[in-house]
């Protein structure tokens, strides 16, 4: 590939993440100070069903730290997370169990499918000052909405977010940490 045609690339490459993140934040109309946020989840299994951001809220809630590092090793945290476990969501529309994959996604085009072990908090963690692979911790995947107990903001990926956490500080890695994130699915493949 010519110079010419990588700088072409990356150029299209930046007007599209400009354009998914202008659309995320048109969708997200709330302003940090205001209490109300206009922000629906919708969840698909089963059965389903829709979410308001008040609704999460108002669920039983996980605590734990979790941080991420990109695949060039930047390290984001660790962060006191708070949000609730996505299988208690799972849960809500008939449940998840080893035959299916769940699919996050995002309005702006971002969509990450993870195994029904990950659903269950099956990660590799790191330490994170090196990163070096630590001893299986245990991991809770959950749907936060709180970072270091300020609601998160939409520049940290808000208002809903995936987050991988423990009662240890861990890193995680950076794909998995889906940002605004308004809609959970349960497939079993082939089906």
């Amino acid at each position: 590939m010519s110079d010419k045609s990588k700088r072409r690339l990356f150029f299209c490459a930046v007007i599209a993440v400009c354009i998914g993140a202008f659309t995320v934040i048109y969708l997200y109309h709330f302003d940090e100070t205001e209490d109300e946020i206009n922000w629906d989840l919708t969840l698909i299994g089963k059965t389903e069903k829709v979410l308001t951001f008040a609704d999460i809220r108002a669920m039983p809630s996980y605590e734990g730290y979790g941080g991420f590092f990109t695949t060039v090793g930047m390290k984001n945290g660790p962060f006191r997370c708070r949000g609730v476990p996505i299988e208690e969501l799972c849960e809500l529309v008939g449940g998840i169990n080893d035959s299916n994959t769940l699919w996050v996604s995002a309005p702006d085009g971002y969509l990450m499918v993870f195994t029904y072990d990950q659903v269950t908090g099956n990660f590799f963690a790191y330490e994170p000052t090196s990163l070096n692979e630590v001893p299986h911790v245990e991991l809770e995947i959950i749907l936060m909405y709180e970072k270091n107990g300020k609601r998160l903001s939409i520049g940290d990926g808000g208002p809903l977010r995936i987050a991988i956490v423990s009662d240890q500080k861990i890193m995680t890695e950076g794909h998995y940490w889906v940002k605004w994130i308004d809609n959970l699915e349960i497939r079993t493949p082939g089906i």
